[in-house]
Formats: C-alpha cells, structure tokens, sequence
C-alpha cells in the first residue's frame, strides 16, 4: 500500500481577515499582506518537494496554493468538500455586526462545541465528516495519478476544516473550557497508510 504525508495548512490573510468579516462558503481575495505571506511560506514548504496539491474551490485557497507553488507544474485538484464550515446567515458579517443582529446568539453555539450551528448553517460534526471524506477522495485521486510508493501532498484549506478535520481524528472536543490545539498559522503534518492519522501539529510556517 503507498503512503502519504499531507501538510495540512490555512489559505493566508484575506481582505475579510484584516476586517474580521465572516467568510463561510462566500469568498474574499487575499490581502497584499496575505500575499507576501504566502510567497514567504515558499521557503518552509519546499513546494518543489510536493507531488500534488489539494485544496478547496473557494478562491483564497486556490490563490494561496497558486502562488507557494508558481512555476511548478503540480497536479491541484479544488474540492468543494474541503470548504469552510458553512456559516449560514453569519457569512459576510463582522463579528461586531453578528453580536448587534443576533445578541447572545454566538456564545450560545460555542458552548454546544461539536454541536455549534450558525444560523441557516452547518454544525461542526458534519463539516469534519465531509472535509474527513473529501480529503481522502483527493488522496485516492493522487494515488491514482502520481506513480510512487510514499507520496507528498500539499493541502490548502480554511480554519474551520483544519480544526474539524483534527478534532475529530484525536477525538478532541470543541468545547469552550478545553484546551485549543492549533496556533495561528502554523503547519500541520497527517499521514494515510488506508486511513488518516496525525504526526505533529504547529510546526513554524
């Protein structure tokens, strides 16, 4: 059986990031921050080391892998599954205007962890359950494209679905009190040997 190591990072800085605007399913480019971020990220990752590179069809995701990987002719496969968690009637508003439109209503959802729903949205559990299945398929479909036994594989996705995806797989809880296992932009390392695994989480971008 071939195996597979995937970087697991976030898409960079976003024009909505700078402002802390809700992004969700909706879309925001990357910021000139974001993508001086990006190019920098170049010498951490190796790019060139890479067999392919997944990521979600948002934009801020494709952007962010098209430049840590320009000039490279990587296969990059854009899959909806690895969305954002679906923020419902949330997407496209500040946190300022989320806690004025519905007071109380955030803090609420946090301290049902797994069960957290944004209005009209999804819940954690079934964004993990779907990142979980895309992020296999897109590694059944490198397997099948890249002729190799041990097979790297860059992936690009959002917040909500790196912390979903490794919740679930270390069965760890969202809940208020616990404690947080992801720093900000940092690189997380999973293997595939016929099922996911987790080899290290934060190392410095």
């Amino acid at each position: 059986m071939k195996s597979v190591k995937i970087a697991f990072i976030r898409h960079s800085v976003t024009e909505w990031n700078e402002i802390h605007r809700i992004q969700g399913h909706m879309n925001s480019p990357l910021s000139a921050h974001g993508r001086e971020l990006a190019a920098e990220w170049r010498k951490t990752l190796e790019p060139q080391t890479f067999d392919a590179v997944l990521t979600s069809d948002l934009g801020r995701t494709i952007e962010t892998a098209n430049i840590i990987t320009e000039g490279l002719a990587l296969p990059m496969l854009h899959l909806r599954g690895l969305r954002e968690q679906d923020w419902g009637e949330w997407s496209g508003l500040t946190m300022d205007e989320l806690h004025e439109k519905f007071p109380g209503k955030l803090d609420a959802e946090a301290a049902k962890g797994w069960g957290f729903t944004p209005n009209n949205g999804e819940n954690r559990l079934v964004c993990a359950e779907r990142s979980i299945k895309a992020l296999e398929e897109g590694i059944t479909e490198v397997i099948n494209r890249v002729d190799k036994d041990e097979i790297k594989i860059l992936t690009v996705a959002h917040e909500g679905t790196m912390k979903s995806v490794i919740y679930k797989l270390l069965d760890h809880d969202f809940m208020p009190e616990k404690r947080k296992l992801l720093k900000r932009r940092r690189l997380h390392w999973l293997n595939w040997n016929g099922e996911l695994s987790i080899e290290r989480l934060n190392d410095e971008l």
